[in-house]
């Protein structure tokens, strides 16, 4: 009974006739990667005692029965998982694949006895690939190819025949056809159902959607999608730590997986850092060159420790599903810094000190990027010698520094600085172990520190001296000894130091001191008349 059946599903471009003669419709269905469809079973009676039976070609591939009287019997577990059994005898197919491409027949039995045959279904795919000749890692300006086809396993276009009629035209996000455009888009036409469209990207075209469109009887009938991710460029010098963000929060369906990946520049092969998967994090293995170093958090983000030279490249953070196409969420392109020296230890005075700067782009480096030295106060220096290709731009700088001194080497593109990272020159120490000025500066301190006890000590016994004589000249007044002494002058004979007049009836006026001191400790006694003659006394005790 099969082998009347099987051998006519040989090709397309005879389906039609084989269709014709057998009295049925030939039905061609297009959808796309990862969606739903429904095969449909039309043009059959319900009779007692019948069944539906369907079977499947694929390409070259045997033919397989899918169903027999509203049961799955396909034996493939993973084609079976997708396929499920609709009102009217239907088949619906869920996460389409591209294996899943081909003709299916559904088939009436009566008591057991093939009785008819409902349509025949000739299942595409639309899908969009990027051409080879597109760059990775895009950017403002590069030209970006698309190419949409159906889809028989081998890509957009891998179909070796395809129906008559189909058309396909390219839309933007808008819905709006696109036309050839000098210096912005090209569309061409290729061999069956296949078509080309060339984009010269602008920044505005980041996150941006290209759509394909399949018509026929002009009636749309799928289409297909495709979003530029333009990657974003960072700068990064070694030994930094460095985040690169995903998307959050992280939300999985069924059969989603999330993958940050990573190609190491001018390579072409990529490996996958981390996957999520069910919202539980599987770090893979061999992650090379990163060992451990690159960790993803709990939103998504890849952190990075102690960024090196090596880690220079490409990161992707996408996300896909077990059939269907990838989403690319962020793409990064990093650069990473590094100054290096000739000399592994301080330099000597005048000594000749070599200073490699590198910077290793994730990409190919820009024209319009320059090493440029500078000194501790920002001044460009000039004298270096640059080597450059399209990963690499190195940079060397000779200097004979007469002292220690910071050097920095800065990226710069238009003017302006992206990174940089500094080195400092360590001049070696001279004879004695000390540098020269600070064997000056100490030997001053020294010497004034020196000046300043000296100084404090002086002060300290001049104040012990004074109060021991201050001591000694405060003597107890009853040991003080009364020793007068007459004077017979007047105080204006003593100041004048001339004779005393010779008059009669003059008063004189009797004073005692009893120290030398000429203070208030001075008393004045008064001597007893004698004749009427008042005598002036002056007695100083010794």
């Amino acid at each position: 009974m099969r082998s009347a059946i099987f051998p006519l599903l040989i090709s397309l471009s005879c389906l039609s006739e084989w269709a014709q003669r057998l009295g049925v419709e030939a039905v061609f269905l297009y959808s796309t990667l990862g969606a739903s469809v429904t095969v449909p079973c039309d043009g059959l009676r319900e009779y007692h005692n019948s069944y539906i039976s369907w079977v499947f070609k694929h390409r070259s591939e045997t033919t397989v029965e899918l169903s027999r009287g509203g049961m799955i019997t396909d034996t493939d577990p993973d084609r079976a998982g997708r396929l499920r059994l609709g009102s009217n005898s239907s088949l619906h197919i869920d996460r389409l694949r591209t294996r899943d491409t081909g003709v299916y027949i559904c088939h009436q039995y009566i008591n057991g006895m093939h009785y008819t045959t409902g349509l025949t279904v000739t299942l595409f795919l639309l899908s969009i690939s990027v051409s080879s000749r597109s760059p990775a890692c895009l950017r403002a300006g590069d030209r970006l190819t698309l190419k949409c086809g159906l889809d028989c396993g081998g890509g957009a276009g891998s179909c070796s025949e395809t129906p008559q009629g189909p058309t396909l035209s390219w839309r933007d996000e808008s819905g709006v056809p696109l036309k050839d455009e000098r210096d912005r888009y090209s569309i061409a036409e290729l061999r069956g159902v296949h078509s080309q469209l060339s984009v010269t990207l602008r920044q505005s075209d980041h996150n941006k959607s290209w759509t394909c469109v399949l018509t026929e009887r002009g009636e749309m009938k799928t289409s297909e999608s495709y979003t530029t991710t333009l990657s974003d460029e960072l700068f990064s010098t070694v030994g930094r730590l460095l985040l690169l963000s995903c998307v959050a929060p992280v939300s999985l369906g069924p059969g989603e997986t999330l993958r940050w990946t990573y190609r190491q520049s001018r390579t072409s092969q990529a490996v996958v850092l981390y996957s999520l998967r069910s919202l539980t994090e599987t770090p893979l293995k061999g992650t090379v060159p990163h060992s451990g170093r690159a960790v993803m958090s709990a939103n998504s983000s890849l952190l990075i420790h102690n960024v090196q030279t090596g880690d220079a490249g490409l990161y992707c953070c996408q996300r896909d599903k077990d059939s269907g196409p990838k989403k690319t969420h962020r793409t990064f392109a990093l650069n990473t810094l590094s100054v290096s020296s000739n000399l592994s230890e301080e330099a000597q005075k005048g000594s000749a000190v070599t200073l490699t700067c590198s910077l290793t782009c994730g990409f190919d480096c820009e024209e319009n990027t320059e090493l440029i030295w500078r000194d501790s106060i920002g001044n460009s220096l000039q004298g270096g010698t640059s080597e450059r290709n399209k990963s690499t731009i190195s940079s060397q700088l000779v200097l004979q520094p007469q002292s220690s001194e910071r050097i920095r080497c800065s990226v710069e593109r238009e003017g302006l600085e992206r990174v940089s990272q500094d080195w400092t020159i360590k001049i070696e120490a001279g004879p004695g172990g000390k540098f020269p000025m600070v064997e000056v500066v100490s030997a001053a301190a020294a010497f004034c520190v020196l000046l300043l006890l000296v100084f404090i000590i002086f002060l300290v016994m001049k104040m012990k001296k004074t109060k021991k004589e201050g001591k000694k000249d405060r003597v107890p007044s009853d040991q003080a000894e009364e020793r007068p002494e007459s004077v017979y002058h007047s105080p204006e004979e003593i100041m004048s130091c001339a004779a005393p007049p010779h008059t009669d009836d003059v008063n004189y006026t009797s004073v005692m001191f009893k120290s030398k001191k000429r203070g208030p400790e001075r008393e004045q006694t008064f001597l007893p008349n004698s004749d009427d003659v008042i005598y002036s006394a002056v007695t100083t005790t010794q």
